[in-house]
């Protein structure tokens, strides 16, 4: 990679039912993270005992916002999950792999 990105993965665990209530928020999980400053992606994984969001960003400072912003925006929204705060782990992507389209 010729320009760094960063990413940061946020692991939620003990809620089963969070990667369900944010789909139902997908607008207004758009609307909260598209001023994130060089946002590229953001992504939800559902998985057997909560979720796994991960942001992409054109550097440390936007995927470090990511996640101040989805700890305030859970917080506000859906208080029930907040109590518990994720896992995060944030870091330099040093790889990227994309499929060519068929």
């Amino acid at each position: 990679m010729a320009t760094p990105m960063f990413a940061s993965i946020r692991k939620y665990v003990s809620a089963p039912t969070l990667a369900d209530e944010l789909v139902k928020r997908q607008d207004e999980i758009k609307s909260a993270f598209m001023p994130v400053p060089g946002l590229h992606a953001y992504y939800l994984i559902k998985t057997g005992d909560g979720a796994v969001s991960l942001t992409v960003c054109e550097n440390r400072s936007g995927a470090e916002e990511s996640n101040r912003l989805e700890a305030t925006w859970l917080k506000d929204k859906l208080p029930t999950f907040a109590t518990r705060p994720p896992e995060i782990t944030t870091g330099e992507l040093r790889i990227h792999l994309s499929a060519e389209p068929v």
